[in-house]
Order: C-alpha cells, then sequence, then structure tokens
C-alpha cells in the first residue's frame, strides 16, 4: 500500500467516534473502600469527602459495591439524607450484605429490635465471612437474652478474625486488672466486643460481667444483663418511672442549652453534659453491685464527666481502668501490683506486630494504642513510692512498645511525662538527648 494513503487512513481513523486514538474524559478514579470503624477512623468532614467521591463514582460506574460505599460514608458523615437514600438502595440492591448491614444497624435501637436483627441474619447469610453484621447480631441477641446465639455470633467473630490483635489485646489487659467477680463498665465496641469474646468464647476471666454503657439505654439490657449476674438494679416499674424522669430532665436541659446558646466562648463546659438513661442505670449498678459486695470499674473509653462526678470521690484510678467502688486494699498497694502486671502480664503482642506498625495513621489499632500512653501519664507521677526500678521497667516498656506507634501530633506531649530530674539516670539521659531536659 501507497505509504501516503496509509497515513492518511489512520489519519481518518483516529477521528471516528469511539476510535481507541480518540481523547476521551478523565476517568472517575475508585474512592478507597469504606470499612467499619472498628478499623478505620476519620473525621466527620473526610468520610463526607470520600462519600461525595463515592457518589461521583457511582454515577459513572453504577453498581452495588459503589452504592454500598456510598452510603458507608454517608453514614458516618451523618447526611441529612442518609436513611431516605439508604432505603433506596435496599430497595435497589436487596441483596447486597453491606446495605442490609447498614439498615439493620440504622434501625436497631429505632425500632422494635426484630426488624433489625433479621436484616443482619440476612446479611450475615448472604455472606457469612462478612464480619460486620456479626458484631450487630451478638448485641441483638445479647439484647434478647439469647445466650446461645450471641456465643455463636461471638465465635463467628473470634474465627473470622474481625478484632486486631492490639484491640483484644487491650481487652485482655484490662480484664488482667480487674479483681474477682469485678463488673466492667465499657463504652464503645473496640472495648466491649473484645471482652465479650475473651470471658464468654475464650474463658478468660469468666467472673467478670461486662456492661456496655450505650445499651443501657435499650430497656431490655437492663433485664438480660442482669440474667447474666450483675446484681438486680432496677425493676421494670422503676424503669419506666426513670425514664420518664430523664425525659422531663431533658427538654429541661434542652432549654437551658438553648437559653445559654452564644453566651459561651472557646469549648463547651463539660459539665454541661446531660445524664441519659444509661448513665444514670450505671450509677445504679455501682449501687447494687456495692450492696452485693462486688466490685466496678470503668473501661479507659469511659469520658462522661458528670459520670465520673457522680460515680463519687473515692474512684482509684488504675491505668486501663479505675475502680468505682469503695476497697479496703489500699491505694498503693493496687498501685504496686498494677506496675507488676503492667510490665510482666500485659500482652503486647499486638502492639509489636508489623500490621499495625504499617497502617495509617487511621488505623483503628493505632488509637487504640494510645490508651496506653494516656494511662501511663497519668501513673507515672505516682510511681515515687514504689521505687526506680518501676520507674525503668515503665520507660523501657514505653520505649519498646508504645512510643513509635503514637501519632506525631502527640509523641512530643507524651514524651514529657519522662521529663523529671528525680526519674533514673536512663531515663534523664534519654530526655538529654531529645533536647528536653537541659543539664
Amino acid at each position: 500500500m501507497n505509504p501516503t494513503r496509509l497515513a492518511v487512513i489512520v489519519i481518518l481513523l483516529a477521528t471516528l467516534p469511539g476510535s481507541a486514538c480518540q481523547r476521551t474524559p478523565k476517568e472517575v478514579e475508585r474512592p478507597e473502600k469504606i470499612v467499619s470503624q472498628r478499623l478505620v477512623i476519620y473525621d466527620s468532614t473526610t468520610y463526607a469527602k470520600l462519600a461525595q467521591l463515592w457518589e461521583k463514582y457511582y454515577n459513572a460506574y453504577p453498581s452495588e459495591d459503589a452504592y454500598a460505599n456510598w452510603m458507608y460514608a454517608a453514614g458516618y458523615a451523618r447526611f441529612s439524607d442518609y436513611e431516605p437514600m439508604l432505603n433506596k438502595g435496599v430497595e435497589k440492591y436487596p441483596a447486597n450484605p453491606v446495605l442490609l448491614y447498614l439498615s439493620g444497624k440504622l434501625k436497631s435501637g429505632k425500632h422494635e429490635n426484630l426488624e433489625s436483627r433479621q436484616l443482619l441474619e440476612r446479611a450475615a447469610a448472604l455472606d457469612p465471612d462478612y464480619m460486620d453484621p456479626w458484631h450487630g447480631l451478638a448485641a441483638a441477641y445479647i439484647l434478647e437474652g439469647d445466650r446461645e446465639n450471641a456465643d455463636v455470633a461471638l465465635r463467628h467473630l473470634l474465627n473470622g478474625k474481625a478484632v486486631e490483635d492490639v484491640v483484644m489485646d487491650l481487652s485482655y489487659n484490662m480484664l488482667a486488672t480487674l479483681d474477682t467477680n469485678a463488673i466492667l463498665i465499657t463504652n464503645g465496641d473496640n472495648d466491649t466486643f473484645p471482652g465479650w469474646i475473651l470471658t464468654r468464647i475464650i474463658r478468660f476471666r469468666p467472673d467478670v460481667n461486662i456492661v456496655n454503657r450505650p445499651l443501657l439505654n435499650i430497656d431490655s439490657y437492663s433485664s438480660s444483663i442482669v440474667k447474666e449476674g450483675v446484681p438486680e438494679f432496677i425493676a421494670h416499674d422503676g424503669l419506666d418511672s426513670l425514664k420518664v424522669q430523664v425525659a422531663a430532665d431533658r427538654e429541661k436541659f434542652v432549654q437551658g442549652q438553648i437559653a445559654l446558646k452564644g453566651q459561651s466562648k472557646g469549648f463547651p463546659d463539660p459539665r454541661n453534659e446531660f445524664m441519659d438513661l444509661a448513665d444514670r442505670l450505671v450509677l445504679r449498678i455501682i449501687e447494687a453491685a456495692e450492696r452485693a459486695g462486688r466490685p466496678v470499674y470503668f473501661a479507659c473509653t469511659i469520658d462522661r464527666y458528670n459520670l465520673w462526678v457522680q460515680a463519687g470521690p473515692g474512684a482509684r484510678y488504675l491505668g486501663l481502668v479505675t475502680l468505682v467502688t469503695h476497697s479496703s486494699t489500699p491505694y498503693a498497694e493496687r498501685l504496686r501490683k498494677l506496675f507488676t502486671l503492667w510490665t510482666t502480664v500485659y500482652r503486647t503482642g499486638g502492639l509489636d506486630s508489623w500490621q499495625l506498625h504499617s497502617a495509617g495513621k487511621n488505623n483503628a489499632g493505632r488509637w487504640e494504642s494510645s490508651n496506653y500512653a494516656f494511662a501511663l501519664e497519668s501513673l507515672i507521677r505516682q510511681t515515687d513510692d514504689a521505687g526506680p526500678e518501676v520507674q525503668l521497667s515503665l520507660f523501657r516498656w514505653y520505649r519498646q512498645h508504645l512510643v513509635d506507634l503514637l501519632d506525631k501530633n502527640f509523641v512530643d506531649k507524651a514524651n514529657s511525662m519522662w521529663f523529671d530530674r528525680r526519674f533514673p539516670r536512663e531515663i534523664r539521659e534519654w530526655s538529654k538527648s531529645k533536647g528536653w531536659l537541659g543539664d
């Protein structure tokens, strides 16, 4: 063929619609997969951006997977139209496990628990290896007092490795600190599900009752935990009366906040925190446990100001947990035992794992590891009576297992706990080498 004629044909082909050589609009890139905050944690602004990216991707490449990721991000971003958008997705993709899980999660506590549980069961049946529904099912069965199925769900989480080692270790270390027949009040997924797995499935510290504070806002949970061994702390008619009182107090609180709106500057006063039904029931549990001679502890994740105040001034801080019932054991003796546990018994395999060290800063395990730093920061000033050996052991533990995991915005503050001229020479020399302790 004539070379000139061939060149003309190539040019013509390049200009034809659909030609491989034709310039096309920039492709929409697939955003990162959205997973549970039990694994990765972002702020609401980031989730909003991710939701927008997934919406754009879905519009370009419609699929049930793209819609599910869009809804997962939108839920965490707390979009006002999240519920109708999710319902639309479930209607369009009725066999998508993620959308069914999100719908079941949304309905939990808002409607009859049966509807939520059925959605979660369907999601789990469609994809047994998808772990999120099993979290919801474990909680749903516990709320219903269905111990057998609750343990089945918890066993799925254990076998499916749904809980990271560092998160499981944190719960193990909290449980190892508790007295016999203790009650541990927890506040979230990552301090509750591992504890349930450890006490109920692995049978480590089966004498301990774990009570999730937020679940106390659901009526059936109170009777469920009493069946599990928590001392009876409120009668059924008493619960109804308390709910009426909480509703009335909430209305007064809201009106008071409206009156104060615009008057305060800076950060909100934590004393303005409202004590909901769950908080008040925690106080009832503490009272009942005192009568029964059982110790009650708060997990390190309990940070509700008014609940702490109402629990009383006798609380004994023990690092990862706080004892909130009275005890005849001197505090100094408890601290000495704690320091020994910390450096000889506490598990650190998760903290030392390459998975955690290679994970991004938003990995939930990294967030959980900061609990150790907060605990040490409050404990280290109480080691004077224990001696320099304890200070040195805790310092070496900190350097070996923790310091490299801390967020760069927090590490300097955490390191500052060791800046004390009274500490052993090894600690002083380390502080000096960092430029934090002068001559």
